[in-house]
């Protein structure tokens, strides 16, 4: 299954978190995607907002945009 990218540079706190978690709840077991985001804020939210669903997986790394978040779904 390839991964999905959401590029979300350029927009400001709370939109970022917004579109995150909403993928992030539709996500399947085994799935992931991926978002480019600009807005520092963003990197520090979407943990605090998703540190209660045990299955969802998340990575942040830095990229030439911004940073790169990447939201899976273990089950």
């Amino acid at each position: 299954m390839s991964e999905i990218s959401v590029n979300l540079t350029g927009t400001v706190c709370p939109y970022p978190v917004m579109v995150i978690i909403e993928h992030a709840e539709k996500l399947k077991p085994g799935e992931s995607v991926s978002f480019i985001v600009d807005d520092p804020l963003a990197i520090k939210s979407v943990p605090d907002e998703l540190e209660d669903d045990e299955y969802i997986d998340i990575t942040i790394e830095t990229c030439k945009e911004g940073w790169k978040i990447t939201v899976a779904k273990s089950r």
